[in-house]
Formats: structure tokens, C-alpha cells, sequence
């Protein structure tokens, strides 16, 4: 079990670590409770099919009808997974003959608000919306149903699901998540965890992730313990190593960090260096820098979500719906690859991300090949 270094008072002032739970208990409530023995065996087998190899590949279905010339818009949110996911998606819509343009949204409602605006006024026949809050774009969605323009997300949970034809990486799959997460520390762990889980508010499925954690955490060791802090968004890329470090040296019997999605870990491990801590540390869905980070051994481990089968699914699911078919029933079941990965995991190249299925490209022209 990796420990924390360096042992620091506690201190509650005013500082930049205010946005994080520093000063008096978690911000999102503790999983723990007193008595009980953690049950490794069920956490074992709860990760077991998710350990050495990754879940099943979700499309099956071959594509019937191209879409070429459809124009579909791509609701960039600012944040550099949402511009990961365009770098993905771009070259499947070209394979299928289709444009994809990148719409800046923002986080704020005012940019998001026109950004909708601009895709529902702009001629696409499909939207890609990654990673924005629904309340947001309440007004926006009504106004692509209304001219029947089809909406796939991902990274977006509490949407409505009478008007978002396809949700990836959705309430379904978050919560799964966070549930083998939890899994996974009790049985590297057994009894001894006290984690925090990270969260950015702005990204709403980090909550749904941190809920599912505290739960199942609870049912496999009742008297683990666990709290949540915040990561603002803004912060991505730039303050979020110190905010961290800042909020460990404040918890020193902190000995595992999740992370609910793993850009709030970018830049982390050079950070804790530099203040002498050593936590164990598990990142959903890790992003290339994060993959670097777990194949240096920086980080323990990632829960590695398939980015570009889910980006392809997003596109894929597009082409069917403005021609007029139904989306796969893998990519409405929310079931992208994901796989725990650690330095053995992951060899050569994790510069582009992490994908169970190198030949994902083949395998999704193969389905696309004899469409008309």
C-alpha cells in the first residue's frame, strides 16, 4: 500500500484549496461506517472480467445505407478530453463520406446557449454533444427535435432520453464505473482504504461516479472510509496539481486518490513529487498524458475507457440515424470497452490514448463496407 510521505497540519485557511472539502469533512459525505470486514472474493470477481483484457467490442451490426454528404456538428466544450474526442471522430466521419464541424460551446450558458443556436441553425443533419451539463442546452436540444436532427452524447448523464437518441458513457456506464472502482481498491486493499474521490461539478457525470463509488465501497467494506473534494474545471491543465497536492498534505491519512475522470490527474505526478507524497492513485477513464503517468509507474492504474470506439460509436450511430435506421443496440446499451490497466498493460505508443481494440478502424469499415 502506497503511504503519504509527508505529514502536515492541518490547516483551514483561506486559500486557493477552498473550493475543495479541506476544512471539516468531505463535500459529498463519507462511505464509512463502524465494524464489518471488506469482502475481497466479491471484489475480485466484480473486476475479474475487466482485468487482462477488455470488455466486449459493442458494434455488430452491419451499416445499411451511407450517409454520404451528411453535415454533422461536433459541440466542442472546451475541456481537453472534448477535444480529444473531435481529433477521434473526425477521420470516421470522413470515412463515411460525412463532414464534422468543430462548434465551440464552453461551459458558460451563455456560449452554450448560442453554440446550440448555431447548430440548430446551421444545416447539420446530426449533433455530437461530449461532456455538457444538459440544464444547459435544454433549450438547444428542443430546438434540434424539433427539426428532427438526431443527438448522440457522451459524458452526459442526466439527460433526456425521449430526445438523445444515443447516450454513450451515460448514467449506465458511469455508475458502472464507479461501481468497479470501489471494487478494485477493496481487493487491492482489503480493509486498509481511506480514499478521496475527485471531482469537477461542471462535468456532471463525475458525481454520478463518486455516488456509485461510495455505494459499493460501502457494501464491500463497511468500514472503509471515503470522501469527495472538487476539482473546478477551470483548473484542468494548469492548477489542479497543486489544488491536489494542497488537499492531501491537508488529509495525511489519505492513502488512495481516485479520480472520477482522468484529466484532473494530468500534470499530477511531477506535483507530488515536489511535496513528497506517495498515495496510490486510480483514474477513470485515463487520458494519454494520465496513460503515460501509469506507464512510467506514476499512477497505480486506470480504468481505462475505450475513447476512440466511442467516438466511432458516436459517428457510427450518427451515420444510421440520418439515413433513417435505428442506432446499434450496443452503442443504446451504453457498453464501451473498459479495462484496468496498469504499466504491464500498456505498452509502446499511449500518446493518441487507450484502446482494447487496435484494429477498431477494421472493424468498423468491415461493417460499413457494403452499405449502398
Amino acid at each position: 500500500m502506497a503511504r503519504l510521505k509527508n505529514r502536515v497540519a492541518l490547516v483551514c485557511a483561506s486559500s486557493a484549496l477552498v473550493v475543495l472539502s479541506a476544512c471539516g469533512g468531505s463535500d459529498g459525505g463519507s462511505a464509512s461506517s463502524s465494524g464489518g470486514t471488506a469482502d475481497v472474493t466479491g471484489a475480485k470477481a466484480t473486476i475479474a472480467p475487466y482485468v487482462g483484457q477488455p470488455s466486449a467490442f459493442p458494434i455488430t451490426e452491419a451499416l445499411a445505407t451511407r450517409p454520404n454528404g451528411k453535415k454533422l456538428a461536433y459541440m466542442d466544450c472546451g475541456t481537453p478530453i472534448c477535444g480529444l474526442f473531435y481529433t477521434l471522430a473526425e477521420p470516421a466521419a470522413k470515412a463515411l463520406g460525412m463532414s464534422l464541424t468543430r462548434i465551440k460551446t464552453g461551459q458558460a450558458a451563455d456560449t452554450v446557449s448560442s453554440a446550440f443556436d448555431t447548430a440548430a441553425e446551421g444545416g447539420y443533419d446530426g449533433v455530437f454533444v461530449p461532456a455538457i451539463a444538459p440544464a444547459l442546452w435544454e433549450r438547444g436540444l428542443d430546438a434540434l427535435k424539433a427539426k428532427d436532427i438526431p443527438v448522440v452524447t457522451t459524458g452526459v448523464t442526466g439527460g433526456d432520453a425521449s430526445k438523445i437518441d444515443v447516450q454513450q458513457v451515460s448514467d449506465t456506464n458511469v455508475a458502472e464505473a464507479g461501481k468497479l472502482v470501489a471494487a478494485y481498491v477493496v481487493a487491492k486493499n482489503d480493509t486498509d482504504v481511506n480514499t478521496v474521490v475527485y471531482v469537477t461539478p461542471e462535468l456532471p457525470f463525475n458525481q454520478v461516479f463518486a455516488d456509485s463509488f461510495a455505494k459499493e465501497l460501502t457494501t464491500l467494506c463497511p468500514s472503509c472510509e471515503s470522501r469527495v473534494a472538487k476539482i473546478p474545471v477551470a483548473t484542468l491543465g494548469n492548477r489542479a496539481p497543486s489544488l491536489i497536492t494542497d488537499d492531501l498534505q491537508a488529509h495525511p491519512d489519505t492513502k488512495t486518490a481516485v479520480f472520477a475522470v482522468g484529466e484532473q490527474a494530468n500534470g499530477l505526478a511531477a506535483a507530488l513529487k515536489t511535496a513528497g507524497l506517495d498515495p496510490e492513485i486510480i483514474a477513470n477513464s485515463p487520458t494519454p498524458e494520465t496513460l503515460g503517468q501509469i506507464q512510467n509507474g506514476d499512477i497505480e492504474a486506470g480504468l481505462g475507457l475505450d475513447l476512440p470506439v466511442i467516438a466511432w460509436t458516436a459517428i457510427d450511430s450518427l451515420a444510421r440515424l440520418t439515413t433513417g435506421a435505428e442506432a446499434d443496440p450496443g452503442a443504446t446499451a451504453d457498453t464501451p470497452p473498459m479495462q484496468f490497466l496498469t504499466a504491464s498493460d500498456l505498452k509502446g505508443d499511449v500518446s493518441k490514448g487507450w484502446t482494447g481494440y487496435p484494429d477498431f478502424g477494421d472493424r468498423f469499415t468491415a461493417l460499413w463496407k457494403d452499405a449502398s
